[in-house]
């Protein structure tokens, strides 16, 4: 019975993680749309210093697997221990192929595939680690609430892109992030609403 719970968790984290890493190289890394989380930050950085972003994800994330460990409680550490590890390799495996040419229909599906898939994981008690760690350490060591610190990697994700690529790809990823955050909180409340009604019907 555990085992098979333990195979139903790891299959519905593979299937966040796959929506994710259809979001980034279907629509948004094909367009140079970096604003969502580690795989930005390693696209960015392959850009750059042309080495590959997903060694550079899997060294990020395992940074924040250390600092969670270190940090942080055991709990949070084992829940994005499957999601970090296996993202980079999801990433890998879907191929980079833009299934539209125009920037601002793949900036729009790209944002809400990509906050359905982090939401997904939220579902599942996962994540696919990178940036979700550093506001909780912000939080927890410095007093800056949760949502301070997300926007504080926000804006340096915002800074590289105006830095790395242009002015005009940084206003696409404030957009794209806008877009993520909006998503999320759209999610959020729907999942909401279907507790509250489920809930509701129970008690009847």
């Amino acid at each position: 019975m555990i085992a098979i719970k333990k195979l139903l968790n790891l299959i519905n984290i593979s299937i966040g993680l796959l929506i994710i890493s259809a979001a980034l190289n279907f629509f948004l890394l094909p367009h140079d749309i970096a604003s969502a989380g580690v795989g930005a930050i390693g696209h960015l950085i392959e850009i750059h210093f042309a080495f590959r972003s997903i060694i550079i994800v899997w060294l990020i994330n395992i940074l924040m697997l250390v600092l969670t460990y270190v940090l942080l409680d055991k709990q949070f550490f084992s829940k994005i221990f499957i999601g970090s590890l296996l993202f980079p390799v999801f990433l890998y495996v879907v191929p980079t192929i833009p299934l539209f040419f125009s920037h601002i229909i793949s900036l729009i599906i790209g944002s809400i595939l990509f906050s359905l898939g982090v939401f997904y994981l939220y579902k599942f008690d996962s994540s696919n680690g990178g940036v979700t760690v550093p506001p909780i350490i912000l939080d927890r060591y410095f007093q800056i609430p949760a949502h301070k610190g997300l926007l504080l990697t926000n804006l340096v994700i915002i800074f590289l892109n105006f830095y790395i690529l242009s002015p005009i790809e940084g206003l696409f990823a404030t957009i794209s992030i806008l877009i993520i955050s909006f998503s999320m909180k759209l999610f959020s409340a729907i999942d909401s609403k279907i507790t509250f009604r489920r809930n509701a019907k129970i008690d009847i």
